[in-house]
C-alpha cells in the first residue's frame, strides 16, 4: 500500500542534484510515562553518508512488546549495516525490511515455547544523497515541516482508516460509520501480524531542501498534542533540536494531567 497526500506531490523527487552540503542531524528524546514498561525503541546509524533512523512502538503482553519492538531496531540496524542498496532504491529495501521483521516478531517465542503473540509499529526514514525514504507499518507517525508547515507525511493503520475508505467508497452509511468508530484507533497493521500486506512506502525518492526537518514519534506524542503544539515547541526551539525533542516529551507528560501516558518517543531529523 503506497499513499501520499496530493501535497507533497511537488517535492517528488528529480534527478538534479543539488550543489550544496547539506548534513542531516539527529536528535532524540524517550520516556516511559506512567507504563510499567518502556515498550518504545529506535535507533539512528550512519554509512557511508547515508543516514537511517527508527523508532518501534511495541506492543503485547508483560514484555513482549519489548522484544518486538527491541528486535526489529536491532534487526533494522544491523540489515542496514550489512546490505549494499544500489542509490535511490531504498524504499526496495525498507519494503523488503517491514516483510522480514513481521516474520521475525510474529515467530517470537516465549519461555515455554509458545508464540508471544506480540507486536510492534515502526517508522523509519532513509536519508541519501539530499534524498528521503521512508516506511511506516501501524500507527507511529512521521511528520515533515518545510517553511513552517507541517504535513502528516503516513495514514495511521488502524480501523478509522477502514472506515474512511468504505464511506468514502460509498459502501457503509453515516450511521455505520458513526456505530463503528468507537473502535476506530484498533490497529489493522503492525510487525508480528504475520504476512504483513499494509505496508507505507514512498513509491519514489523524495527531495529535501535546506531547512527541512523530519520528525518520528510513537502514538504517546500525537495522541496527547496536536500537530499545531508539536510545530510550535520546534519552531520555539528551532536552534536547539535536542532541546526541542526533549520539550516534546517532556509536555506530553505535563499534560496528561496525572492521568494515564503511554511511552512517548521523538526523533528529530534536521537538515541543514
Amino acid at each position: 500500500m503506497e499513499t501520499m497526500d496530493d501535497y507533497t506531490n511537488e517535492y517528488y523527487a528529480t534527478t538534479e542534484r543539488l550543489e550544496v552540503k547539506l548534513t542531516p542531524r539527529i536528535y532524540s528524546s524517550s520516556i516511559i510515562g506512567t507504563r510499567e514498561y518502556q515498550q518504545d525503541r529506535f535507533g539512528f546509524q550512519e554509512k557511508d553518508d547515508v543516514l537511517l533512523a527508527v523508532v518501534c512502538d511495541g506492543m503485547g503482553g508483560l514484555k513482549g512488546g519489548e522484544q518486538a519492538s527491541e528486535i526489529s531496531v536491532q534487526t533494522l540496524l544491523n540489515d542496514f549495516i550489512e546490505t549494499e542498496v544500489a542509490p535511490h532504491s531504498y524504499n526496495d529495501f525498507l519494503f523488503r525490511e517491514a516483510k522480514r521483521l513481521d516474520r521475525i516478531v510474529y515467530s517470537l517465542k516465549d519461555a515455554s515455547g509458545k508464540r508471544l503473540e506480540a507486536g510492534t509499529t515502526i517508522v523509519s526514514i532513509v536519508i541519501a544523497d539530499h534524498f528521503i525514504n521512508w516506511l511506516s507499518v501501524g500507527d507511529s507517525k512521521i511528520y515533515f515541516i518545510r517553511d513552517n508547515q507541517i504535513y502528516d507525511m503516513v495514514p495511521q493503520h488502524n480501523y478509522k482508516m477502514t472506515l474512511d475508505n468504505l464511506l468514502n467508497a460509498g459502501k457503509i452509511t453515516r450511521q455505520k460509520y458513526q456505530s463503528e468508530i468507537g473502535r476506530g484507533e484498533a490497529l489493522i497493521s503492525f510487525l508480528g501480524i504475520g504476512n504483513v500486506s499494509v505496508i507505507e512506502v514512498n513509491r519514489h525518492p523524495f527531495r529535501l531542501n535546506e531547512g527541512d526537518m523530519i520528525v518520528l514519534c510513537s502514538d504517546g506524542l500525537y495522541k496527547r498534542l496536536s500537530d499545531e503544539q508539536i510545530l510550535a515547541v520546534i519552531q520555539d526551539n528551532y536552534f536547539d533540536c535536542q532541546r526541542a525533542a526533549d520539550t516534546l516529551t517532556r509536555t506530553a507528560m505535563e499534560y496528561s494531567n496525572g492521568k494515564s501516558q503511554d511511552n512517548t518517543t521523538v526523533i528529530i531529523a534536521t537538515y541543514r
